[in-house]
């Protein structure tokens, strides 16, 4: 019985496929893993970039399912 909830605990956990903070591959990464009927999900943060300066860049990081992760990364970074 602890097997089987290790297991599915396991299996049901996410794992980061993708880390960017260029919108155009977020939105290219998040199409792509729908399309496969992959589902995902984002964590997001939008950090200053120093002390002194106004500037914000947002980090987005695209998260899969760890059971699903293989299946993700090969579509992803076929040609």
């Amino acid at each position: 019985m602890l097997r089987k909830i290790l297991k599915y605990l396991k299996e049901n956990s996410w794992k980061t496929i993708c880390v960017t903070q260029d919108t155009y591959e977020y939105g290219r990464v998040k199409g792509a893993l729908s399309d496969a009927g992959i589902r995902s999900k984002t964590k997001s943060s939008t950090p200053m970039a120093g002390q002194e300066s106004s500037e914000f860049g947002t980090t987005y990081d695209v998260l899969v399912k760890q059971k699903d992760f293989h299946k993700a990364n090969q579509m992803l970074n076929k040609p």
